[in-house]
Formats: C-alpha cells, sequence, structure tokens
C-alpha cells in the first residue's frame, strides 16, 4: 500500500512529444504499467507539430493526446499546455524518449507524501545505444543517474520530474527560450526555492533516458543546450556552482578553456560511482564539451547584448518621461 494514497486520488504525466512515433508506444506503456491502486492515473501527449503517426499511436495505447499544431521546437509551451489540461496531483513531466523503470512513480509518490514539493528523478543509460548516443547520455546525465544519493539539489532537468499542482500553478511555468534544447525549467524552480520550497532527487525514481544517435546530432544538441545555459543559470542561481554564473563575460571569454575542465569533470563524476566506459570516449566528450561552450559562448554574447540593449532603451525612456 502507498503512502501516497493519503494526499492524492489523481496523478498526471505529462509527455511532449514530436514526431515520436517510434517511441511513444515504448513510453506511455511504461507509464501505464505503474498505475497505482485507488489513484487514477492521466497520461497526456501533447504533440508539437508532429507529422508523423505519433497521435494515432498514442491514443492506441490510451493516452488523451493534446495537439498544438505549428512545426514543433516548443517544448517548454506544450508542457505548459499539458499542465493546464491536466486534472491530477501531482504533475509529472517526462520527455517521450524515456522509458521508466519499475517503482518508478511509487518513488515520485513517496517523496510527496512526506512533504517534498519537486521530486526530481534520476536518467540512467538503456542498453543497446549507439557510441554517439551513449555520449550524449554521459554527457547530459552525469548529475542526475540513479548512482548519486537521494537528497536536496539545487536543480532538477526537465525529462524526468515531478511538482505538486498548486506549487507550479503559482509559478510563470516553463520558459521558452531561444535556440535552446534545456533550461526551460530552471526560471520556475527558482521561483518555488526563493519562496522556501526545496527540490528533492529521488533516485528510485528512475527512468532511462534513449538518447539520439549521430556525431552531428551529438554536437548539434551540446551547442543548443549550451546557448541558454549562461542566461538561465545567471538569472535563477540554479548551477552547482552558482558563483561562476555572476561573471558572464569572464565565462565567455574562458569558455573554450573551460571545455576541458567540464570534461575533466564530467570524467571524475562517473569515475566516482564506478563508471569506466566514459574514459573511453574521451576524445567525444571532449569535442561534445567544444560544442557546448561555442553555444555558450554565442548565447551569452546574444543574451547580454539584448539585455544592454533593453537597459539602455529603458534609460532612454525614463530621460524622456523626466523631461
Amino acid at each position: 500500500m502507498m503512502r501516497s494514497e493519503a494526499f492524492t486520488t489523481c496523478v498526471s504525466v505529462i509527455i511532449p512529444a514530436h514526431n515520436e512515433a517510434s517511441v511513444i508506444a515504448r513510453t506511455v506503456r511504461s507509464v501505464t504499467e505503474q498505475a497505482p491502486e485507488n489513484c487514477e492515473l492521466e497520461v497526456i501527449i501533447v504533440d508539437d507539430g508532429s507529422c508523423d503517426e505519433t497521435r494515432a499511436i498514442a491514443r492506441a495505447e490510451g493516452a488523451s493526446v493534446i495537439e498544438m499544431g505549428g512545426t514543433g521546437g516548443k517544448r517548454a509551451a506544450a508542457r505548459n499546455c499539458g499542465a493546464k489540461a491536466a486534472k491530477g496531483d501531482p504533475l509529472v513531466f517526462l520527455d517521450a524518449d524515456c522509458e521508466v523503470a519499475d517503482g518508478w512513480l511509487v518513488a515520485f509518490l513517496d517523496a510527496h507524501s512526506v512533504g517534498e514539493t519537486i521530486v526530481g528523478g534520476s536518467l540512467d543509460l538503456p542498453a543497446g545505444l549507439s557510441i554517439t548516443a551513449q555520449c550524449d547520455y554521459y554527457c547530459g546525465w552525469y548529475l542526475a543517474h540513479s548512482g548519486r544519493p537521494a537528497g536536496y539539489v539545487p536543480h532538477a532537468p526537465a525529462p524526468n520530474l515531478s511538482v505538486r499542482r498548486d506549487a507550479f500553478f503559482a509559478t510563470s511555468g516553463f520558459e521558452n527560450l531561444p535556440y535552446s534544447i534545456a533550461s526551460e525549467e530552471r526560471g520556475w524552480q527558482s521561483e518555488l526555492r526563493n519562496r522556501g520550497h526545496r527540490i528533492f532527487f529521488a533516485p528510485r525514481a528512475r527512468a532511462y533516458h534513449h538518447n539520439r544517435s549521430g556525431l552531428l546530432n551529438l554536437l548539434r544538441r551540446n551547442y543548443r543546450w549550451g546557448y541558454a545555459a549562461l542566461r538561465s543559470k545567471n538569472e535563477t542561481g540554479t548551477a552547482r556552482l552558482a558563483w561562476i554564473y555572476r561573471y558572464p563575460r569572464v565565462l565567455i571569454i574562458a569558455s573554450l578553456p573551460l571545455a576541458l575542465v567540464h570534461t575533466l569533470y564530467i570524467e571524475l563524476c562517473w569515475l566516482r560511482v564506478g563508471v569506466y566506459k566514459p574514459l573511453l570516449m574521451l576524445p567525444l566528450v571532449l569535442l561534445s564539451r567544444l560544442a557546448y561552450a561555442s553555444g555558450m559562448m554565442a548565447g551569452g554574447v546574444h543574451w547580454l547584448r539584448t539585455r544592454n540593449s533593453v537597459v539602455r532603451n529603458s534609460g532612454d525612456k525614463s530621460m524622456k518621461d523626466s523631461q
């Protein structure tokens, strides 16, 4: 019997999807197999402009489907759209390329039942991925795998995340960041942290993350991941070394040399938990960090220029108003 029965009668799992016909059945099935007793499980697929059979397959698996239209690329908006349509509490956000493990939902609900507002789940490596997909996984989730201890963290990634309903709707929600594939959850998590909430990492809430294959995909994803990193971490303070991001100009100048430091840090994180395979991928890991650093440079420069322009325009307006 789950402790969660005392606080909820419905759980909503929200999955944004764009052209996920090859994986969406596996994802939905892995979730619905964990339906708790005496509690409704609502699975919502928010279709972000798919042009394949994603919607039909999701419906056939018993999920509710919301069609956003457009051409895709609006995952933050898709998550917000799914949350607004959901009736459950908590709201669980899951990526379409994830497959959840046994005990995933129980771990989330158990954490919420003892008072946790935001609960981040772990992201593990599934079997059978290509070398480039494995490298993408190792570079992305070295702080969020199930080998790390449970406890409080400054940030929980959006691909596997649960939050109490009222708390989420008291925030600005997921943020649409330019050209980015990550960090859209940092804003609302920062808002809740500033109000006294904490983010709990529950490694037993495990999901296998099926990263995409291909060298170009690896470089493109990491470039886009880095593009909004400087802005989001500076504005929200949700990085583990948050103080570093108070000096964005220094980071922009030093970003390429720091790619080597970042590479060594990733390798060390995996070595600490007895995972040695990233060492064999050292050249690929470094290449991905150079792509990330390039994205951070480009995105950081664009953000600072935009911010300075806004400040100048605001100053000009104030001067005109005072005349």
